[in-house]
C-alpha cells in the first residue's frame, strides 16, 4: 500500500469513528404483529421514525395469528412479536422459551374495546338469561371464553350451561344478526360494525379486572440473554410509541388505517386501544390467577416470571 492510499484509509477510518453509532450501523430487529389496534405500536414507531432515531433498522410485518408469531420468534426468523398475555402465560407453562419485554394494549372498564353483545331483539338482558345459550368467542379456552365464564358466574349466570362456539370477530356481527348465536364477545372494530343490529349486554373483561394488560411484546429467552442492551432499547421505543398513540388518536388512526384493512371512518368512530406505558406485573396477575381458577392454566404463577429481568431493572 502506498503512502497516499494509506492516508486515505486512515482518513476514512477517522471519519467513520466520528460518526454517531446509528449512522454507522443500526441494529436490525424484525417485528411481527397482528394487524389490530391492540398491537399497533410497531406500526406507529415505524411511521413516526422512532426506530430510526433509536438506531434500529426495524422490519415490521403483519401475521394474522399469535401462534404463527410465537413459532417465528422461537424459531429465530423474527426477533420481537406481539401476542395476548394468556397465550404467553400458556406458552410459559408449557416451557416454551419466551419472555415479555414491553406492554401493548390495556383493558380499561371505562373505555372497553371488547364487549358481550346480543341481537337487538333478544329477550336477554343479564347473565342469567344466557344460561343454556350459544355464545361465540374467537377462541376456545382463551381470554374471550375465560372472560365470559367469569362474568356469567359473577353476575348470577351459570357458565357451565353455555355452549361456546369459536369464530373470528369479523364473522360475529352477521352471526348475531342472523341469530346463529345467542350472544358473542366482540372486539373493536367488530363492535362498532355490529351496533346496527346488536346491542351490548355486558363487559365480561370487567370480571378479570377493571384494569389489566391484554397483550404485550415478547422475544425468545435466547435472544434476550444475548442482547440485553438491545432488548432495553426496543422496549423503550415500544413504550414511547404507545405513549405517542395515547396522545394522538387521530394521527394514530390514520397510521393504523394504512397498515390494516380497517376503514378510516370505523377507526375514528370506534373505542380505541389505550397502551400501557410500563410493564406492571400487577396488571398481569389477575388474568393468570383467573385462568388457573378456570383450568386454562394448570396453576397460577408470579407474573414476574413472564417478564425479562432486564426490562424490570
Amino acid at each position: 500500500m502506498n503512502r497516499s492510499t494509506a492516508l486515505e484509509v486512515l482518513g476514512a477510518t477517522a471519519v467513520a469513528a466520528a460518526l454517531p453509532l446509528r449512522a454507522r450501523a443500526a441494529d436490525t430487529v424484525r417485528f411481527a404483529t397482528i394487524p389490530i389496534d391492540t398491537g399497533a405500536q410497531a406500526y406507529f414507531a415505524d411511521a413516526e421514525h422512532m426506530f430510526t432515531k433509536a438506531g434500529l433498522d426495524a422490519h415490521v410485518q403483519s401475521i394474522p395469528n399469535g401462534a404463527a408469531i410465537t413459532a417465528a420468534v422461537v424459531g429465530g426468523s423474527i426477533e420481537v412479536g406481539f401476542s395476548n398475555i394468556l397465550s404467553l402465560a400458556t406458552a410459559h407453562e408449557k416451557g416454551i422459551p419466551i419472555t415479555l419485554i414491553a406492554p401493548a394494549g390495556l383493558y380499561l372498564s371505562k373505555a372497553p374495546t371488547s364487549v358481550l353483545m346480543v341481537p337487538k331483539d333478544s329477550p336477554a338482558h343479564d347473565a342469567r338469561a344466557l344460561n343454556g345459550k350459544t355464545i361465540a368467542v374467537n377462541g376456545l379456552k382463551n381470554i374471550t371464553q375465560l372472560a365470559v365464564q367469569a362474568w356469567m358466574d359473577k353476575n348470577g349466570g351459570d357458565s357451565k350451561t353455555v355452549s361456546f362456539t369459536e369464530m373470528p370477530f369479523t364473522d360475529m356481527p352477521i352471526a348475531l344478526s342472523s341469530h346463529r348465536v345467542d350472544a358473542a364477545l366482540l372486539a373493536e372494530p367488530s363492535v362498532t360494525e355490529a351496533k346496527a343490529s346488536a346491542r351490548i349486554i355486558g363487559q365480561p373483561y370487567d370480571a378479570i379486572s377493571p384494569d389489566f394488560l391484554i397483550a404485550g411484546w415478547f422475544t425468545s429467552q435466547k435472544w434476550a440473554a444475548a442482547n440485553p442492551a438491545l432488548v432495553k432499547k426496543v422496549a423503550a421505543v415500544l413504550r414511547e410509541s404507545g405513549a405517542w398513540a395515547n396522545k394522538n388518536g387521530a394521527a394514530s388512526a390514520d397510521v393504523l388505517a394504512g397498515a390494516t384493512k380497517i376503514e378510516p371512518a370505523t377507526l375514528h368512530a370506534m373505542v380505541r386501544s389505550v397502551y400501557a406505558e410500563r410493564l406492571d406485573p400487577a396488571q398481569i396477575q389477575p388474568l393468570i390467577d383467573l385462568a388457573a381458577k378456570y383450568g386454562i392454566l394448570k396453576a397460577a404463577f408470579p407474573a414476574q416470571d413472564l417478564i425479562d429481568r432486564n426490562v424490570l431493572a
